[in-house]
């Protein structure tokens, strides 16, 4: 036990040569975390600043609003400036040979390593935190303050992928939006006791007339069904279709209490919603087995494919055992069933993004801290392999692997997103691919011993750019 615990302190960094290494990798973190937050802040600046100019604005208003967008970039500088720092400390040990002394002198690679691990641990911690109580806040504040300084006119605070409740007894989504025009509609009356109302439409747009909101869809289908008789049941195809809805107007221009996007909740908030459109998808199902069961005589088969089977199967049957007259109605019927079904199908998978979405963010929240561990894990045998303790080489295999690990992070969140795969292999698959390298290098660094010579790699692409230029 004595052992077990002189071992865990050893790790921890509680040796002589561990302040020192501490000390090697706070310098390059501190210098990475100003030098990348201030590549981020310059780009976006760059893109912001034809937003900005001719408003009139204040000094003090532009600089809240560089302020607030300060957090989203310290949020992607931070793990970065952990792996440059990892690559470069141990780089520069092991270029000086103090990594080869300290082996020599009987400390084995992992407790070298540890400091850089415990290191990465504080880090990821406070990430965790970061992420969940300062950075929501001033995501909402500087989209608030964005909306301020863009906004012409009084408008609805739509945004594509998410469900919009800012208007009474209606719940909105939409799957892409340009300016006013908006593609992909769903409009859900929410509140009504007695009829549910679903409009579906291809494309339309909104427009703001006082207190009434205006919006003009074409090309949609409009639901109707009778809550208290499942039986009555309306269908209207329509090329183009006006709905005025009265609204408050202090509900739309109220800044402070303006709905919370899925980046601007934290986790306890993220859950609340979850649960609450959890229960609205489960609803949509219990609907869909009613129908199923009492239209279609058979148990619940959950997806539209084999259900569209079922129906054209009781067509056949009904052509062939029923007169023409009656074959026909009950075609009708289940021509009417079948689009029902659908819709509520369609509806009921709006539901289910949008719980991915806020899944997807509550995983992020521990995801990218962890993936401050995962970088040591990589920068540190990457640096005693490569020898090098420069900047240069530091920030050259930092960018290659800050872009795979964003890559696949972007990747799984789209595919999350189109319930393709789940939220948690979305989040965390780049922590366990990047952690197995990582597993790999420390193994290699450890027991190999070999110096890679990454400036071949370079000066061979130095070579065939050449080549192509001369051709």
């Amino acid at each position: 036990m004595k052992r077990v615990i002189k071992k865990c302190i050893s790790f921890s960094g509680a040796w002589i040569g561990a302040r020192y290494i501490y000390r090697e990798l706070l310098f390059p973190f501190l210098f990475s975390i100003g030098v990348v937050t201030f590549v981020l802040l310059a780009n976006f600046l760059i893109k912001s600043v034809d937003r900005l100019l001719g408003k009139g604005l204040p000094g003090a208003v532009i600089f809240e609003f560089l302020y607030l967008n300060l957090a989203w970039i310290i949020a992607m500088s931070i793990p970065m400036a952990v792996l440059v720092a990892s690559l470069m400390a141990y780089g520069r040990l092991a270029e000086d040979n103090e990594i080869t002394a300290m082996r020599a002198s009987g400390i084995s690679f992992l407790t070298i390593l540890g400091p850089g691990i415990i290191f990465g641990i504080v880090v990821a911690v406070f990430m965790v935190f970061f992420h969940n109580n300062i950075l929501p806040d001033f995501n909402h504040k500087a989209r608030l303050l964005s909306g301020d300084i863009y906004r012409k006119r009084p408008g609805l605070n739509i945004e594509p992928g998410y469900f919009m409740d800012d208007i009474p007894d209606y719940s909105i989504y939409v799957k892409g939006k340009s300016g006013d025009h908006l593609r992909k509609l769903t409009i859900y009356s929410k509140d009504s006791h007695s009829v549910q109302t679903t409009i579906y439409a291809d494309s339309g747009y909104v427009e703001v007339d006082g207190n009434t909101v205006l919006f003009t869809l074409f090309s949609g289908e409009i639901h109707e069904l009778d809550l208290e008789n499942l039986e009555d049941y309306r269908r209207t195809d329509f090329q183009k279709h006006r709905i005025a809805i009265p609204v408050d107007n202090l509900m739309l221009e109220r800044r402070e209490s303006a709905r919370r996007g899925d980046r601007e909740m934290t986790i306890g908030m993220m859950r609340k919603n979850v649960k609450k459109y959890t229960l609205e998808r489960d609803k949509i199902y219990g609907k869909i087995q009613k129908l199923i069961e009492k239209e279609l005589d058979t148990t619940v088969v959950f997806n539209i494919a084999e259900i569209k089977k079922i129906i054209d199967l009781k067509r056949e049957q009904n052509l062939t055992d029923l007169s023409s007259a009656v074959a026909k109605t009950k075609n009708r019927r289940l021509n009417s069933i079948y689009t029902r079904l659908k819709g509520e199908f369609k509806l009921a998978k709006s539901y289910q993004k949008q719980i991915n979405k806020y899944e997807v963010e509550i995983h992020k929240k521990f995801s990218i801290p962890f993936a401050c561990i995962v970088f040591v894990l990589l920068g540190a045998p990457l640096g005693v392999m490569t020898r090098r303790g420069g900047i240069t080489m530091a920030a050259t295999l930092s960018i290659i692997f800050f872009l795979t690990y964003y890559v696949f992070l972007i990747g799984g969140e789209e595919l999350a997103d189109m319930v393709i795969i789940s939220p948690f292999w979305a989040m965390w698959t780049p922590n366990i691919l990047l952690s197995l390298v990582g597993a790999y290098l420390i193994y290699y660094a450890t027991w190999e011993q070999k110096v890679v010579d990454f400036s071949k790699l370079f000066r061979i692409f130095k070579r065939k750019s050449k080549q192509i230029k001369q051709t």
